[in-house]
């Protein structure tokens, strides 16, 4: 039911916001009571802040299993830069997290778990670029910054080849 619950909020949150995302909302998409939604989670923010968390567990997952796969000889800084393309643009973590990110803004609740969330994330971006030699961190740093900005772009232009050839100018100076 839990899992239910955060996978409701992460659809409602990146279809319709962070202000829409209303309890009563979630709770009819996840096929629960209201009571059983206060179980789990007693506020709204709680249920919240439980979906920020879920959003970098999911990420950490996806980077787990990136860096578990062997580096060999042919691996290049470009195969993270497209791994992280491919964790902004198939499916709709990234959506939700700009639509926290941007609320926790005047948001003094959400702030500090989206702060801290945040931090984590980064840091273990960062350590995807550690086996390609000093500056290579702060590239993928750069490069995730860049896709959050995209991200944000494409709610308003829709042109995604357009967004795949900027992207790939930006492999191309960055590597």
């Amino acid at each position: 039911m839990r899992a239910r619950l955060l996978e409701a909020t992460l659809e409602i949150i990146a279809e319709e916001g962070w202000a829409n995302a209303s309890t009563q909302k979630i709770c009819k998409r996840a096929g629960v009571s209201r009571g059983a939604q206060t179980h789990h989670f007693p506020t709204k923010d709680s249920l919240l802040i439980a979906a920020v968390q879920e959003i970098v567990a999911r990420y950490q997952r996806d980077i787990d299993t990136a860096t578990s796969r062997p580096d060999g000889p042919d691996q290049h800084l470009e195969d993270v830069f497209d791994f992280l393309w491919g964790a902004c643009f198939e499916g709709n973590l990234l959506n939700s997290w700009m639509e926290v990110m941007v609320a926790s803004r005047t948001d003094a609740v959400l702030r500090p778990a989206v702060r801290e969330t945040d931090q984590t994330a980064v840091t273990a971006m960062r350590a995807l670029g550690d086996p390609y030699g000093p500056g290579a961190a702060d590239l993928v740093e750069l490069t995730v910054y860049l896709l959050r900005g995209m991200v944000v772009q494409a709610g308003v232009h829709l042109d995604d080849e357009n967004r795949r050839k900027l992207f790939e100018v930006w492999k191309k100076i960055a590597c």
